[in-house]
Formats: C-alpha cells, structure tokens, sequence
C-alpha cells in the first residue's frame, strides 16, 4: 500500500507549490494511477467550478434577512426577559415566604397559647364583618337620599361629566400605552 499524503493535499491545494514539492508530487503521479485519477478529477471539478457564473441573490434578499434577523433578536429578547422575569419572581415569592416564617414565628412566640391567636383572629373578624355593615348601612343611606337632592337634569350633567372625565381617561390612557409601545 503506498502513502498517498502529501500528495493528495498538493493535488488539492489551488496554491502553486515549491518546485522540489511538484517534483515529488510528478514523481509520484507517474506510480500511482489513485492519485492520477484524483488530479484528473479534480482537475475537471475546478474546470466546472471556473465555468459556472456566481449567482446574484434575490431581489429583496437584503431586506428579508434583516427582517428574519431583527425578528429572531427580538424573540430572543423576548425569551430573555420571560427568563429574568421567572427568576425575579422566584426570589420574591422566596423572600416573601422567608419574612412570613420570620413574622410568623415572632407572633407565635408574642402569644402564650394557640387559643390567645385564636380568640384574637376571632374579634379581627368580628371587627371587619362590623365595619363592613356600616359602610353597607351609610352607603344604603345614601343611594337612598341622593335622588331627591338633584333633579334629573342635574343628574344628567353629573352623568355626562362622569362619561366625560371616563372618555379624556381612556384616550389618555391609549395615547400612553402607543406612546411605551413606540419607545420599545
């Protein structure tokens, strides 16, 4: 079996070589009918690759890689910042859960007993379920009394400013959010 190296790699080469390296590459060629075959075979796919004329991109070609290139960086700015937020929503819920033992165990050990926590969650909720009946009671009252202070017309106007001062909120709140959507 004879060596074919370095003589497959100067057929190969498009570089001119040193004249003692294509001596021994002639020398060689006249031995061995391989490396014969290869140089002619080589010789033929670079005479086909010399002949074909390079072709020009697609009109547009540009503009479309730009467009698939800007699409993909803003995906990957979008994957990015889905990641960031998992992770900052990681470490709060972490050190949320940390102050709720911390808290918890300061109130746990402020009682002497589970029935003192229990008797003061109790009166809590009593006083909440109180303080809601009263809101309820002065709000009844006054659904009740309102009516009659105004005539219609002027319930008409009050209207027509709520329904006013709501339309200004919303068109300003559509303008902000066009306006954050152009800065990105």
């Amino acid at each position: 079996m004879k060596k074919h190296q370095p003589f497959e790699t100067w057929i190969l080469l498009d570089e001119p070589l040193a004249p003692e390296q294509a001596q021994l590459l002639n020398a060689h060629l006249k031995t061995c009918e391989a490396c014969h075959a290869l140089r002619a075979a080589w010789g033929r796919v670079d005479a086909m690759l010399q002949e074909t004329p390079t072709l020009e991109p697609a009109p547009g070609f540009v503009t479309r890689w730009q467009a698939q290139l800007s699409q993909q960086r803003s995906l990957q700015r979008y994957a990015r910042q889905r990641w960031q937020s998992w992770i900052t929503l990681i470490l709060i819920a972490n050190a949320v859960s940390a102050f709720a033992v911390l808290l918890g165990w300061q109130v746990f050990n402020s009682f002497s007993s589970l029935t003192e926590i229990l008797i003061l969650l109790v009166q809590r909720a009593t006083t909440f379920i109180t303080v809601v009946n009263v809101f309820q009671n002065l709000f009844a009252v006054a659904f009740r009394t309102l009516p009659g202070l105004l005539p219609p017309a002027g319930w008409a106007v009050v209207a027509a400013l709520i329904s006013i001062g709501s339309l200004i909120w919303v068109i300003s709140l559509s303008r902000l959010a066009r306006m954050r959507w152009r800065t990105q």
